[in-house]
């Protein structure tokens, strides 16, 4: 990596971490909007933009980090979490298909406050479902690398394998 490439990462890695910074104060705005505020509704949705802008913050730290340096998933990590994401997209899918149950029930098709937040309820469930699945799949799946793939790359591009001068 060229020295600009280096100094154009960390630049984007600070602007990264600034913004993650801004995000959480503005979260702590909101809490204290939600604080203020009498209605249930209300609190609730400006509580949840709260814990959104927390995440936010989250992202760019580990978009901050990604620039900075990179990490290996290793088969022990994986395979524990493997099984981990097993369980939460199951749960996940558990609870979409009870949503959608809630979601023709007479009382909650009745009214457009409890019917708004089934929707809400549902929309983030799916969205967390189709990421889980994701990650499950994509991520820990096909980037894993064994012990033995890692130290096959570390020899093989090893100039003297580890004995002085060859």
């Amino acid at each position: 990596m060229s020295l600009q490439s280096f100094e154009a990462r960390k630049r984007l890695a600070e602007y990264f971490k600034n913004e993650a910074k801004r995000e959480l104060e503005y979260a702590d705005r909101l809490r204290a909007t939600s604080d203020r505020s009498q209605n249930a509704v209300v609190r609730l949705i400006v509580d949840a933009v709260s814990q959104d802008s927390v995440k936010h913050s989250k992202i760019y730290e580990t978009m901050a980090a990604i620039l900075i340096g990179s990490s290996v998933i290793d088969q022990a990590e994986s395979s524990a979490v493997l099984k981990d994401l097993e369980s939460h997209v199951a749960m996940e899918k558990e609870s979409i298909e009870e949503l959608q149950r809630l979601k023709e029930d007479p009382i909650i098709k009745s009214d457009a406050v409890l019917s708004f937040l089934v929707d809400m309820l549902l929309r983030d469930e799916s969205f967390h479902h189709a990421l889980l699945q994701q990650i499950y799949n994509a991520i820990i799946k096909n980037i894993t690398l064994s012990e033995q793939e890692i130290w096959d790359a570390i020899w093989r591009d090893a100039i003297y394998h580890g004995t002085p001068g060859g």
